[in-house]
Protein backbone atom coordinates (compact mmCIF):
# COMPACT_ATOMS: atom_id res chain seq x y z
CA UNK A 1 0.00 0.00 0.00
CA UNK A 2 2.69 2.48 0.64
CA UNK A 3 4.52 1.57 -2.47
CA UNK A 4 1.20 2.82 -4.24
CA UNK A 5 0.98 6.39 -2.46
CA UNK A 6 4.57 6.79 -3.39
CA UNK A 7 3.80 6.20 -7.13
CA UNK A 8 0.44 8.34 -6.76
CA UNK A 9 2.65 11.52 -4.86
CA UNK A 10 5.57 10.66 -7.72
CA UNK A 11 2.91 11.16 -10.50
CA UNK A 12 1.56 14.03 -9.12
CA UNK A 13 4.30 15.91 -8.93
CA UNK A 14 5.33 14.76 -12.65
CA UNK A 15 2.38 16.39 -13.96
CA UNK A 16 3.07 19.31 -11.94
CA UNK A 17 6.80 19.78 -13.66
CA UNK A 18 4.87 19.16 -16.72
CA UNK A 19 2.69 21.41 -16.17
CA UNK A 20 4.47 24.88 -15.00
CA UNK A 21 6.75 23.33 -17.92
CA UNK A 22 4.02 23.81 -20.38
CA UNK A 23 3.39 27.50 -18.61
CA UNK A 24 6.73 28.56 -19.04
CA UNK A 25 7.73 27.55 -22.41
CA UNK A 26 4.00 29.28 -23.66
CA UNK A 27 4.12 32.43 -22.11
CA UNK A 28 1.95 33.85 -24.60
CA UNK A 29 -0.90 30.93 -24.55
CA UNK A 30 -4.69 32.42 -24.25
CA UNK A 31 -3.09 35.88 -25.89
CA UNK A 32 -4.60 37.07 -28.97
CA UNK A 33 -2.10 38.20 -31.42
CA UNK A 34 -1.87 41.87 -33.14
CA UNK A 35 -0.88 43.40 -36.08
CA UNK A 36 1.17 46.83 -35.94
CA UNK A 37 1.02 48.45 -39.44
CA UNK A 38 2.71 51.48 -40.95
CA UNK A 39 -0.11 53.16 -42.52
CA UNK A 40 2.34 56.12 -43.83
CA UNK A 41 3.24 55.92 -47.75
CA UNK A 42 6.93 55.12 -48.06
CA UNK A 43 7.77 58.60 -48.75
CA UNK A 44 7.33 61.72 -46.71
CA UNK A 45 7.96 65.27 -46.41
CA UNK A 46 9.85 66.76 -43.25
CA UNK A 47 6.84 67.91 -41.08
CA UNK A 48 4.64 65.41 -42.03
CA UNK A 49 3.87 62.60 -39.24
CA UNK A 50 4.31 58.78 -39.81
CA UNK A 51 1.06 56.86 -38.85
CA UNK A 52 0.90 53.68 -36.83
CA UNK A 53 -1.93 51.33 -36.76
CA UNK A 54 -2.22 48.95 -33.29
CA UNK A 55 -4.98 45.89 -34.51
CA UNK A 56 -5.60 42.79 -33.55
CA UNK A 57 -6.42 40.05 -36.43
CA UNK A 58 -9.74 40.80 -36.91
CA UNK A 59 -9.01 44.42 -37.39
CA UNK A 60 -10.10 45.46 -34.74
CA UNK A 61 -8.56 48.72 -33.38
CA UNK A 62 -6.40 48.82 -30.08
CA UNK A 63 -6.56 52.12 -28.32
CA UNK A 64 -4.23 53.56 -25.09
CA UNK A 65 -1.37 51.38 -25.75
CA UNK A 66 2.24 52.21 -26.15
CA UNK A 67 3.87 51.69 -29.30
CA UNK A 68 7.52 51.89 -29.48
CA UNK A 69 8.85 53.58 -32.43
CA UNK A 70 12.81 53.99 -33.82
CA UNK A 71 13.70 55.96 -37.41
CA UNK A 72 16.82 54.76 -37.95
CA UNK A 73 19.05 56.27 -41.26
CA UNK A 74 20.62 54.17 -44.04
CA UNK A 75 23.79 53.52 -41.23
CA UNK A 76 21.54 52.28 -38.81
CA UNK A 77 21.48 54.76 -36.82
CA UNK A 78 18.78 55.56 -34.37
CA UNK A 79 17.84 59.55 -35.25
CA UNK A 80 14.50 59.64 -33.55
CA UNK A 81 13.64 56.90 -30.86
CA UNK A 82 9.90 57.42 -29.19
CA UNK A 83 7.01 55.94 -27.57
CA UNK A 84 3.44 57.07 -28.52
CA UNK A 85 -0.12 55.95 -27.42
CA UNK A 86 -2.96 54.82 -29.63
CA UNK A 87 -6.52 56.35 -30.13
CA UNK A 88 -9.68 55.11 -29.84
CA UNK A 89 -8.91 54.02 -33.87
CA UNK A 90 -6.03 52.27 -33.22
CA UNK A 91 -3.82 54.56 -34.49
CA UNK A 92 -0.74 56.02 -33.22
CA UNK A 93 1.87 58.98 -35.17
CA UNK A 94 5.11 60.17 -34.80
CA UNK A 95 5.94 63.43 -36.24
CA UNK A 96 9.13 63.90 -38.67
CA UNK A 97 10.90 67.02 -37.25
CA UNK A 98 11.48 69.80 -39.77
CA UNK A 99 14.86 69.44 -39.82
CA UNK A 100 15.34 66.13 -39.84
CA UNK A 101 17.56 65.66 -43.07
CA UNK A 102 16.55 64.02 -46.20
CA UNK A 103 17.23 60.55 -46.85
CA UNK A 104 16.26 56.77 -46.52
CA UNK A 105 15.38 55.49 -43.38
CA UNK A 106 13.21 52.62 -41.40
CA UNK A 107 11.15 52.91 -39.37
CA UNK A 108 10.54 50.19 -36.77
CA UNK A 109 7.23 49.90 -34.46
CA UNK A 110 7.06 47.33 -31.58
CA UNK A 111 4.35 46.94 -29.27
CA UNK A 112 5.63 44.79 -26.29
CA UNK A 113 2.41 43.14 -25.50
CA UNK A 114 0.27 43.28 -22.22
CA UNK A 115 -2.12 40.41 -20.25
CA UNK A 116 -4.48 40.49 -23.62
CA UNK A 117 -1.89 40.97 -26.57
CA UNK A 118 1.11 39.66 -27.97
CA UNK A 119 4.42 41.33 -28.65
CA UNK A 120 4.81 42.02 -32.54
CA UNK A 121 7.11 44.19 -34.26
CA UNK A 122 7.22 45.71 -38.03
CA UNK A 123 9.83 47.75 -40.32
CA UNK A 124 9.11 50.02 -43.20
CA UNK A 125 11.38 51.18 -45.32
CA UNK A 126 10.72 55.30 -46.01
CA UNK A 127 12.33 58.00 -47.58
CA UNK A 128 11.70 62.06 -46.09
CA UNK A 129 11.92 64.55 -48.80
CA UNK A 130 12.50 68.16 -48.39
CA UNK A 131 9.51 69.65 -47.27
CA UNK A 132 7.26 71.15 -50.42
CA UNK A 133 6.46 75.16 -49.23
CA UNK A 134 3.49 76.48 -51.58
CA UNK A 135 3.91 80.34 -52.39
CA UNK A 136 0.57 82.17 -53.04
CA UNK A 137 0.78 84.68 -55.53
CA UNK A 138 -0.36 87.99 -54.49
CA UNK A 139 -2.17 88.90 -58.25
CA UNK A 140 -4.51 92.03 -57.01
CA UNK A 141 -5.08 95.14 -59.03
CA UNK A 142 -4.94 98.50 -57.54
CA UNK A 143 -8.37 99.50 -59.00
CA UNK A 144 -9.85 96.97 -56.72
CA UNK A 145 -12.11 97.77 -53.98
CA UNK A 146 -11.73 95.66 -51.11
CA UNK A 147 -14.48 96.92 -49.31
CA UNK A 148 -17.14 95.48 -51.94
CA UNK A 149 -17.81 92.21 -50.87
CA UNK A 150 -21.30 90.37 -52.20
CA UNK A 151 -23.24 87.78 -52.59
CA UNK A 152 -25.43 85.82 -54.82
CA UNK A 153 -28.49 85.54 -53.37
CA UNK A 154 -31.65 84.59 -55.19
CA UNK A 155 -30.34 85.56 -58.38
CA UNK A 156 -29.31 88.77 -57.36
CA UNK A 157 -25.81 91.01 -56.08
CA UNK A 158 -26.09 92.00 -52.61
CA UNK A 159 -23.25 93.93 -51.24
CA UNK A 160 -21.74 94.43 -47.99
CA UNK A 161 -23.97 97.45 -45.63
CA UNK A 162 -27.26 96.88 -47.71
CA UNK A 163 -30.14 96.33 -45.85
CA UNK A 164 -33.02 93.79 -46.88
CA UNK A 165 -36.11 91.99 -45.69
CA UNK A 166 -35.80 89.11 -44.61
CA UNK A 167 -38.26 86.55 -44.91
CA UNK A 168 -38.96 86.28 -41.16
CA UNK A 169 -40.11 89.82 -41.85
CA UNK A 170 -37.28 91.53 -40.03
CA UNK A 171 -34.65 93.67 -41.60
CA UNK A 172 -31.35 92.54 -41.87
CA UNK A 173 -27.77 94.16 -42.74
CA UNK A 174 -25.34 92.04 -45.09
CA UNK A 175 -21.69 91.99 -43.38
CA UNK A 176 -20.36 90.11 -46.67
CA UNK A 177 -19.15 85.90 -47.23
CA UNK A 178 -22.88 85.53 -46.81
CA UNK A 179 -23.22 86.69 -42.98
CA UNK A 180 -26.08 89.08 -42.16
CA UNK A 181 -26.67 90.97 -38.65
CA UNK A 182 -30.11 91.89 -37.66
CA UNK A 183 -31.19 95.58 -37.86
CA UNK A 184 -34.71 95.79 -36.43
Amino acid sequence: MDKNKILIIALIAVIAVLILGLAIAMPNFGKEKVNVTVKSNDTISQGESIEIELTDVNGTPIENETVNVTLKDENGTEDVKVAVITDDEGIAEVEVDEDQEVGNYTVECTFEGNDNFTENTTTQEIEIVEEVVEETVDDTSEDIDYGAFYSEQAGRVIYTGEVHEGPDGHRYRHLGYNEWELVD
